[in-house]
């Protein structure tokens, strides 16, 4: 049964349920919930709609309000958020949030295994920053990327980036898609020709279109196991 006052806040439905499939596979002992929160930084009510929760706002809200305004006593709070466009600008609207809690030795940038901050006498943080922590650009579905089993020689993947690249070409001067989001259109176009098309990225996990054995998901886990389990 998770421990409620070990929450990890995160962007929105899908990176919860890939969470979820990532701890079901290797059995992570359920220490922890996974909170898509509304749009006060709040956790959710059952009734509340779903495009009124997540995204990097909502996510900062909650940290904001667990760390500085002690709305909740909690005891360890983690978020997985997005680099988008710029990592160095993400950490930084984090590191500013923490320097407001008065966390002090902040790193200058979000460690590359996952920043994991515990200080006496206030809640135990951590923050995962899409894809890597490293890569300047990225999202979840970058991190999905890294699952895509055999992905130098896997033919359905090459397929995908080739067709989603030739498209986005096309399409690009409508203003409707950016560069910024082809790892979107690649995993999906990747998981919509599986046997099971189309599945979300939790359920893909579970049938092995995408799969966990490899180091950038193992590093996840690892900060995961540290932050919540350990």
């Amino acid at each position: 049964m998770a421990i409620k006052n070990r929450i990890l806040f995160v962007e929105g439905i899908d990176d919860q349920h890939t969470i979820w499939a990532i701890c079901e596979q290797l059995k992570i002992e359920e220490t922890f919930r996974v909170i898509v929160p509304d749009g006060e930084g709040k956790i959710p009510k059952k009734n509340a709609r779903q495009n009124e929760l997540g995204g990097i706002d909502n996510v900062l809200k909650a940290t904001q309000l667990n760390l500085i305004a002690g709305s909740s006593a909690v005891e360890r709070i983690g978020i997985v958020i997005d680099a988008d466009d710029n990592l160095n600008a993400r950490w930084q609207q984090v590191k500013s949030i923490l320097e407001k809690a008065d966390y002090e030795n902040l790193p200058d940038l979000p460690n590359a295994n996952g920043t994991f901050i515990k200080q006496e006498f206030k809640p135990t943080f951590g923050v995962w920053i899409m894809p890597d922590n490293v890569t300047n650009r990225g999202m979840l579905e970058d991190f999905l990327e890294f699952l895509v089993p055999d992905k130098e020689t896997n033919p359905i993947w090459a397929k995908a980036v080739k067709c989603s690249q030739e498209v986005l070409e096309e399409i690009e001067k409508e203003k409707r898609f950016g560069k910024s989001h082809l790892a979107k259109a690649q995993i999906h176009a990747y998981l919509a020709w599986q046997k099971e098309c189309g599945k979300p990225f939790g359920l893909s996990i579970t049938a092995k279109y995408l799969q966990i054995n490899n180091p950038h998901c193992e590093k996840f886990v690892e900060w995961l196991k540290r932050l919540f389990v350990v």
